[in-house]
C-alpha cells in the first residue's frame, strides 16, 4: 500500500506505508550460544514428541480428554470440577514470562518459543537440502533448473512430513495416541478428525516454515507490548558503541586507532545471521528475539581481527551507560512475589487435593414430603466423583441431629476419573419425637480400597414445625 505527496520543491513522491515482504536468508552460524540453543532444541523437540506416548501405571503422562472433559498433567488426573487448577496452571506459566521478560528480556522467543524452535527445525532441514544462505540466495534469483526444483520439491516434502508429524503428536494429547497412528495407516477417520489432522499441520507448515519472522513481526503480540514490561537492568542483546564506531573497513593487520576507526569492520555478519533480518548495530527494535546469533558472529569476527570480545552482547540499558546493574527490583520483586505465591497454593491444593470428591443436591421441587403416617421423608441426589485412576468402590454414611432412617445404596462403584449420582433419602419415622424444623445432616463417602480418601458433605433436613404437626394431631 502506498501513497502520494508533495516534497518542498512541490514534487510528487510515492511513499509506501508497509514494508514489501521480502525473503530472508539467515546465515548458518556456531559458537557458544547456538550449542546451548540447539540442545535446548532437541530437548524440546524430545519433550513434545515423547509426551503422548509416556505412560506410569497405564496412565498416560499428559492428557487432554476434552470428550470426558478431564486432563492429566504429569501422571495426575483432573476432574472436570478441578478445571480451575487449568486456570491456576495457565496463570503461572503467564506469570513466569513476565518474570522472565522483566528479567532476562525476550529469551522465551528466542530460544523456547514453539514458533522459533519449529522455524529452526525447517530451516535446517532447509539448509541440508538446499545448501547454505548464498547458494539459496544465488539460485532463487535465477531461473529454476531441474536440479533445483528437485531440491525444492524435497524440501517441501520433507517440511509437509514434518507439519504432518507434530499434527499426529498434537492431536495425541487429545486422544490415545496408539488407537489413532493405525486409524492413520488404515485412513479409517472421520470426517472431523481428518479436519483436525490437517489444521495444525497446516498451521505449521503455513507459519513456521513459510512466514517465519513475518509471525514474530505481525502477528504476534508479546512481541509488541514487551517495551511495557522491560526495564533498563532487563538484559538485552546490545550494541556496544563505545568500542566499535566509527565502523569500517580494513585490513586484518591494520591498527583501528591509526586509521581513527572503531572495532566493527562492518562486515554485516551480525545482520546476515539473524533470522528477522535486522541490524542489531541500529539499537533495540521489537523484532530481536534475543537468540545471540549475532553475538556468536561477532565473537568469531573479533577472534579472527584479534581484537577482543564481541561487540554484540547480553547487557542492559544501565550497564551500557556504565551504571551499575540491579538484580532485584520492585517490579521483578513483585511479580515474582506473585508468582510464587500461587505456585506454592497449587502445590499445596495438588497434594492435599482428596481423589474423590462428594457434591449433596436436595429435592429443588419439595422441602419435605409428609406421609399419612406422619413420617417425613427428604430426598437428596449424592454426586460421587471418583478423581482416581482406578474404579472405586465406595461406602455412604450419614450422621444427623435427630434420628433418621437411610434409604438407597450404600455401597456405589464409579469407574476411573468419572463421577455418578446416587438418589438416596432420609425418613424420620412417625413415632419419633418432633425436633427442629431443620436438623443438620451430614453424609460421608469412603473408599473401600484406600481408608484415607474420605470425603464429607453437609445438608439440612426439613420436617413440618412443632406446631403444625401438634394441630394435625
Amino acid at each position: 500500500m502506498s501513497t502520494e505527496g508533495e516534497t518542498k520543491s512541490g514534487a510528487t513522491e510515492t511513499v509506501d506505508l508497509y514494508e514489501k515482504w521480502r525473503r530472508i536468508y539467515p546465515e548458518w552460524v556456531t559458537g557458544g550460544f547456538q550449542t546451548w540453543r540447539r540442545i535446548t532444541l532437541v530437548f524440546l523437540l524430545a519433550f513434545f514428541y515423547a509426551g503422548p506416548w509416556l505412560r506410569w501405571d497405564g496412565q498416560p503422562g499428559a492428557r487432554f480428554d476434552l470428550a470426558e472433559r478431564r486432563f492429566t498433567v504429569f501422571w495426575q488426573t483432573f476432574a472436570p470440577d478441578e478445571f480451575v487448577l487449568l486456570a491456576w496452571l495457565l496463570a503461572i506459566l503467564a506469570l513466569g514470562l513476565f518474570v522472565a521478560t522483566i528479567a532476562a528480556g525476550r529469551v522465551f522467543c528466542g530460544w523456547v518459543c514453539p514458533q522459533t524452535v519449529w522455524t529452526n527445525a525447517y530451516l535446517i532441514i532447509e539448509r541440508y537440502i538446499e545448501g547454505d544462505r548464498v547458494e539459496r540466495q544465488r539460485r532463487d534469483k535465477k531461473p529454476w533448473t531441474g536440479d533445483w526444483m528437485l531440491k525444492k520439491a524435497m524440501k517441501l516434502t520433507a517440511w509437509a512430513l514434518v507439519a504432518f508429524s507434530i499434527s499426529i503428536t498434537f492431536v495425541g494429547y487429545f486422544t490415545e495416541i496408539r488407537e489413532l497412528l493405525p486409524r492413520i495407516a488404515t485412513l479409517d477417520l472421520t470426517r472431523w478428525e481428518i479436519v483436525f489432522l490437517l489444521l495444525p499441520a497446516a498451521g505449521s507448515f503455513f507459519f513456521s516454515a513459510i512466514l517465519r519472522e513475518q509471525v514474530c513481526f505481525h502477528m504476534c503480540p508479546y512481541a509488541r507490548f514487551q517495551s511495557v514490561m522491560l526495564d533498563r537492568d532487563s538484559l538485552i542483546i546490545s550494541y556496544d558503541e563505545s568500542r566499535a564506531e566509527p565502523r569500517g573497513h580494513r585490513p586484518r593487520r591494520a591498527d583501528p586507532a591509526e586509521l581513527g576507526l572503531g572495532q566493527c569492520i562492518d562486515c554485516d555478519r551480525c545482520v546476515r545471521v539473524c533470522p528477522t533480518g535486522i541490524d542489531i548495530r541500529d539499537g533495540l527494535q521489537y523484532q530481536c528475539i534475543g537468540c545471540a546469533a549475532c553475538v556468536d558472529a561477532c565473537t568469531d569476527v573479533m577472534s579472527q581481527m584479534g581484537y577482543g570480545e564481541s561487540l554484540v552482547r547480553y547487557s542492559s540499558e544501565n550497564r551500557d551507560e556504565g551504571l551499575p546493574g540491579r538484580w532485584v527490583r520492585p517490579r521483578l520483586v513483585g511479580y515474582a512475589t506473585i508468582m510464587t505465591a500461587i505456585v506454592t497454593l497449587f502445590a499445596v491444593t495438588v497434594a492435599t487435593r482428596l481423589p474423590l470428591d462428594l457434591d449433596v443436591i436436595r429435592d429443588r421441587n419439595r422441602l419435605y414430603r409428609e406421609s399419612w403416617d406422619g413420617s417425613v421423608e427428604n430426598v437428596y441426589s449424592l454426586r460421587i466423583s471418583n478423581r482416581a485412576d482406578t474404579p472405586q468402590e465406595y461406602a455412604i454414611d450419614f450422621d444427623s441431629e435427630v434420628p433418621l432412617e437411610y434409604r438407597g445404596d450404600r455401597v456405589v462403584s464409579v469407574p476411573p476419573g468419572d463421577m455418578r449420582i446416587v438418589p438416596v433419602s432420609l425418613l424420620r419415622a412417625a413415632e419419633t419425637p418432633p425436633g427442629e424444623t431443620v436438623s443438620d445432616v451430614e453424609f460421608t463417602i469412603r473408599s473401600e480400597a484406600d481408608e484415607r480418601a474420605v470425603a464429607r458433605a453437609s445438608s439440612v433436613f426439613h420436617q413440618p414445625k412443632r406446631a403444625e404437626r401438634e394441630a394435625r394431631g
